[in-house]
C-alpha cells in the first residue's frame, strides 16, 4: 500500500502523480488498442468499472495483482505496460538520483 499523501514531500507527491499519470496513459492506450470499453476490461479483469476509471484517471495506485489481471485481460505482459509508461522521459527522470 502506498504511503499516505500527508507523509510525502511536495516533490514526492509530484513524482507520484507523474508516475501514476504515465501508467494511466499507457493503460488507456492499451485498452483502446484492444478495442475494449472500461466496462469490458473490468469484466475481463474481474474488477469494477469504477476501479478501472480511477486507475485510468491516475487517481489510484495499481497493486501488483491488479496489474497482472489487467494485463491478462488485455493479452499483454506487464513488462509491456511498464515499458509504455517508461517511454515518458519525465517519468524516467524521477528515478535519477
Amino acid at each position: 500500500m502506498p504511503a499516505p499523501d500527508s507523509r510525502l514531500t511536495q516533490q514526492q507527491l509530484e513524482e507520484r502523480q507523474m508516475r501514476r499519470g504515465a501508467l494511466a496513459t499507457a493503460l488507456v492506450a492499451a485498452r483502446k488498442r484492444a478495442g475494449l470499453t472500461q466496462t469490458e476490461l473490468a469484466q475481463r479483469a474481474g474488477m469494477s468499472r469504477s476501479a478501472i476509471a480511477r486507475f485510468e484517471a491516475g487517481r489510484a495506485s495499481l497493486a501488483n495483482d491488479f496489474i497482472w489481471s489487467i494485463c491478462k485481460a488485455l493479452d499483454m505482459k506487464p513488462s509491456e505496460l511498464w515499458a509504455q509508461a517508461e517511454a515518458d522521459q519525465r517519468v524516467t527522470q524521477t528515478l535519477e538520483p
